[in-house]
């Protein structure tokens, strides 16, 4: 059943629309991705105090590629265990300050610091830029962890849906190359499969946010015509080996169209013998995890995210 926050919510999304706000995928992508921003900064809670901020950038495949880095409140002097976060928001919409309050709280949370990535965004610069980013965003850190106070021997990737996805891809790619690899994975709602249509995402296709429509209008911006959805970078799904992957958290919700997808990849992860700690939040929505200013099962996952972390890097 679905809860009664998140009942409400979608209400008052529905009555919005029906009011004459446009819905998101009837709208241009730069002025989607304007109206959404704005709105998903406005949908978490307030962000908590946390130790440091710090804005900086590094050079990317083309380009600078932005992030801000979070040290969490009483922090010790040195090197801290880190986690490496990829916004969600379907490769098209998100940046640094729609993820804001839920990178503080995971890392006060998780007494660890946290490292959020603003990778480039389609449909300027559509598949494979953005996994690009997060490649190359993670091998950088890796590569200088020392220079972001990070330990090098305790980096995690972890992002939430379009997130998700580029931090399953690290760990894929890492371990293909022969690279070392990031301690851990946290996936959260992670989009895995884009070559085929699961039972979640037809029967959720309709009127519980992300909806076939949106997923759509995200897909039409990020993958070029033509393009093979069985691609790996697409569809973390379908490799054939998910041994000797990082451990892993992964999450989803009851009402996602992405829920069949994450919990098929907690399962071949499992099956491989890879440690994983799977949820499931029964009743609420794709997004939930920073929808935090109205749905208190965000913030229970946020804490719930941050503990397992917590708990795998000792801190």
């Amino acid at each position: 059943m679905l809860d009664t926050e998140a009942r409400t919510l979608l209400d008052l999304m529905d009555k919005a629309v029906q009011e004459g706000r446009p819905a998101l995928h009837t709208l241009p992508y730069k002025e989607g991705r304007l109206a959404v921003d704005k709105l998903s900064e406005d949908s978490e809670a307030p962000p908590p105090a946390v130790g440091e901020v710090a804005d900086g950038a590094f050079a990317g495949p083309a380009g600078e590629i932005r992030f801000r880095r979070y040290r969490p409140l009483d922090a010790r002097a040195g090197l801290l265990p880190t986690l490496i976060y990829y916004h969600g928001g379907g490769f098209v919409i998100g940046n640094l300050d729609t993820h804001d309050s839920t990178c503080r709280r995971l890392a006060n949370r998780s007494r660890c610091q946290v490292i959020a990535i603003d990778y480039r965004l389609s449909p300027e610069h559509p598949f494979p830029v953005p996994i690009d980013d997060g490649i190359a965003a993670f091998r950088h850190m890796r590569d200088q962890a020392a220079s972001f106070g990070a330990d090098v021997a305790r980096i995690a990737v972890g992002g939430d849906s379009a997130g998700g996805a580029i931090a399953a891809v690290v760990c894929q790619t890492c371990r293909d190359a022969g690279e070392v690899m990031p301690a851990f994975q946290m996936l959260i709602y992670p989009a895995t499969d884009s070559s085929k249509q699961s039972r979640s995402r037809r029967e959720f296709a309709e009127g519980y946010f992300l909806t076939k429509d949106l997923i759509d209008w995200f897909w039409k911006a990020y993958v070029p015509a033509g393009t093979d959805p069985a691609d790996l970078r697409l569809s973390p799904l379908l490799a054939r080996d998910f041994s000797n992957l990082p451990p892993a958290f992964v999450l989803t919700a009851g009402y996602d169209p992405l829920r069949d997808e994450g919990r098929a990849y907690a399962n071949r992860l499992i099956d491989a013998g890879v440690k994983t700690t799977y949820v499931n939040y029964p009743g609420t929505i794709h997004g939930f995890f920073s929808l935090t200013r109205f749905l208190q099962q965000g913030l229970k996952a946020n804490d719930e995210a941050a503990g397992v972390l917590a708990a795998h890097f000792g801190t």
